[in-house]
């Protein structure tokens, strides 16, 4: 498969998990994720955030630098600007995680879920839970695509796709 570059970044294979993934689609797709990362001025170094809970990160033996494993059942809706544009379910595309553009809390919460918390009061913070940033790179380098998130409205969100079923993701400062 080719590689493709952006911006002066040079990234790996598209991957070839999904079923629509053909060497004749193969060039319009990486048409559509080139306009995709020029339109939002992604780079290599674009950082994306999401929460996490401790429990899920597993270390890889440098502080603060963790592997987070893809969702193999994500329940966001998506956009599919690889093809029609149609919403779609992300499980489709394959396992991987949704990140926002800004390390702003809560996003994951749907507007109805914050409907019913309000006028209760606020839960203390958890230690439980961590904020974790990953480089676009990260994702990129291992072949996966990144899809507009359309069921978040609070926040720009990115669903990145995974096909090496996990990402190293750090504590965002």
């Amino acid at each position: 498969m080719d590689t493709g570059t952006v911006r002066g970044y040079t990234f790996g294979p598209l991957p070839t998990h999904q079923s629509r993934m053909t060497a004749q689609n193969e060039g319009g797709i990486q048409a559509a994720l080139n306009k995709l990362l020029e339109e939002h001025a992604f780079g290599p170094e674009t950082r994306l955030y999401r929460e996490a809970m401790r429990e899920s990160l597993a270390p890889t033996g440098t502080p603060g630098v963790y592997r987070l494993a893809a969702n193999s059942t994500p329940s966001e809706s998506i956009i599919d600007v690889y093809g029609k544009g149609y919403t779609m379910q992300a499980e489709h595309v394959g396992p991987g995680l949704a990140f926002a553009e800004s390390a702003a809390p809560n996003w994951q919460e749907t507007m109805e879920m914050r409907a019913m918390k309000a006028g209760r009061k606020p839960a203390a913070p958890s230690s439980d839970r961590v904020e974790v940033e990953i480089r676009l790179a990260d994702v990129l380098q291992q072949g996966g695509l990144i899809y507009p998130v359309e069921s978040v409205s609070v926040e720009r969100v990115w669903y990145c796709t995974l096909p090496a079923n996990a990402i190293e993701v750090r504590e965002a400062i």
